[in-house]
């Protein structure tokens, strides 16, 4: 009887392992068949993540995302809400021997600058339209703030100039008939007017004015469209444009933010469709094309200048921790070009080189614009006045650019308006000593001082650290894939041996049963 207890003890006891055996293999089995599909799914995901980033690289998409200027984002908030940073500095020319010009026909004007009056300008950016074209539309209006910190010149000190007015009208009726010349010097006789005038550095600037200007208005008032001849006045009153830009990827990094329209028209301000190539694809000042290389020509446009600035690669440069390219206004940019019938600055008569005949932006005023101090002009421009002291470094324009964002880092633009006066012939005494020369009048120098720190900080990352990161993250994704899938390896092979040695264990187990 006990043997037969004893028998049926071992087949229990058999039995209970062996049932013990399978469910343990089974809660191992359970146990390592969900770790392996999670380490699967993991690095699938990981792979194909990691091989997106090298598709789609987060450089390439922050750069996409500035093409389309979406608000709410830093570019369009930043451009939208632009930084104050843009300095004005006016340097005027003071006539040191106006006495001794007037009583010696050999002597010439003799001109001292005064400068600089520092300002700064203040751009805004309203009515911002994206349009259906991919374009986008938005009204710039500039002011001048005058900065009193930054200043050492007192604006009431007085200076002497040739009165504009009187010359200019006489060189604007250089061309007229006899009669025509006649009614200017009776004019002139009845109101006496001044050949040099004393006024103020703030009158210069703001509130020029001279009772000749009065006269003529009552005679002739399309010889006076203006009667405020204040330099700054002349600028900044109503300095507000329509402005047309490309934007988004349609566009192209190529050509990002560069102008399709001003103030609704391609064509160059003032002078029609005959003149180059408009306005199209200049820039503002504000932002340039993305991923600009050394052969780009940058094209600047704007209305004070009235014509169009090229910018050529001159060198590269560091600015802010990051690698930059210097752009400078070409030297030839107020020289006459051939042919001379498409040179639509070349004047009446041809201006000799180093000035570009601007009158058209002016409501034909006899003006001209060139380098400042006439610098790289023609020598015999130097030979008109004395005082000219060109200098490089002080009176060229240029442009520190970051060439991958485009985002302009520092500039200055600097140019001089001179009077043109035509030879004169059959006008009286007042006139006649100025005649046949071009005189200086002032220059002016737009100056972005800087960027403020959250604009410089951003592109520092954009350029130096964000390649870096994504090649480190990259790597991250695609190793951190290849170490799942080599933990999923690893628990399939522990599965498969545990499974063995299960079997093994129920083989020893069935055929020790009886």
């Amino acid at each position: 009887m006990s043997a037969i207890e004893d028998e049926i003890s071992t087949a229990d006891t058999e039995d209970a392992l062996l049932k013990g055996s399978r469910n343990s293999s089974e809660t191992i089995s359970e146990g390592t068949s969900k770790r392996p599909w999670c380490y699967v799914i993991g690095g699938g995901v990981l792979l194909v993540w990691g091989l997106a980033t090298l598709i789609w690289t987060p450089f390439e998409i922050l750069m996409a995302e500035r093409l389309r200027m979406t608000p709410g984002f830093p570019p369009y908030e930043w451009w939208k809400n632009p930084p104050d940073e843009v300095i004005i500095r006016a340097y005027l020319y003071n006539v040191t021997n106006s006495e001794e010009f007037l009583n010696n026909p050999n002597v010439k004007i003799n001109m001292a600058e005064i400068g600089p009056i520092v300002f700064m300008e203040k751009l805004t950016h309203t009515n911002v339209t994206f349009n259906e074209n991919g374009t986008m539309t938005y009204v710039a209006t500039r002011k001048a703030i005058f900065l009193p910190e930054l200043n050492s010149i007192d604006l009431n000190a007085t200076i002497v100039v040739p009165n504009w007015a009187l010359l200019g009208i006489a060189s604007y009726l250089s061309e007229q008939s006899f009669f025509v010349k006649l009614g200017f010097n009776l004019l002139t006789r009845s109101v006496k007017p001044q050949q040099f005038v004393k006024l103020t550095i703030d009158q210069f600037l703001w509130n020029f004015t001279d009772p000749m200007l009065d006269a003529a208005y009552k005679i002739a008032p399309f010889l006076v469209p203006i009667k405020n001849l204040g330099i700054l006045s002349r600028i900044y009153t109503n300095f507000t444009n329509t402005v047309t830009v490309y934007i988004g990827t349609k566009y192209g990094d190529e050509n990002f933010f560069l102008i399709d329209k001003y103030d609704g028209s391609k064509d160059l301000p003032n002078y029609g469709a005959s003149c180059g190539g408009g306005v199209v694809n200049s820039s503002e000042g504000v932002a340039y094309p993305q991923y600009i290389t050394k052969n780009t020509t940058l094209k600047y446009w704007r209305k004070t200048f009235c014509k169009m600035a090229v910018l050529h690669h001159r060198k590269d440069v560091s600015k802010y921790g990051v690698n930059a390219f210097r752009f400078d206004l070409i030297d030839s940019i107020f020289n006459r070009t051939e042919p001379s019938e498409a040179d639509c600055f070349r004047g009446q008569p041809d201006l000799p080189d180093g000035l570009s005949d601007i009158s058209k932006c002016h409501f034909g005023f006899p003006l001209a614009t060139s380098f400042p101090h006439f610098l790289h002009g023609d020598s015999i421009i130097r030979s008109y006045v004395s005082g000219m002291k060109p200098n490089r470094t002080k009176h060229s324009s240029y442009l520190i650019v970051e060439p991958t964002t485009g985002v302009p880092l520092e500039s200055a633009a600097r140019s001089q308006s001179n009077l043109v006066v035509r030879k004169l012939t059959g006008f009286n005494e007042l006139v006649t000593p100025f005649s046949d020369t071009v005189i200086p009048m002032f220059w002016l120098e737009y100056n972005q001082m800087g960027l403020p720190w959250y604009i410089i900080g951003l592109v520092y990352f954009q350029v130096n650290v964000l390649p870096i990161f994504q090649r480190f993250f990259t790597a991250f994704l695609l190793t951190g894939s290849v170490i799942l899938f080599c933990f999923y390896i690893k628990h399939k092979r522990k599965q498969r041996l545990l499974d063995n040695k299960v079997l093994v264990f129920e083989k020893e187990l069935f055929m020790k049963k009886p």
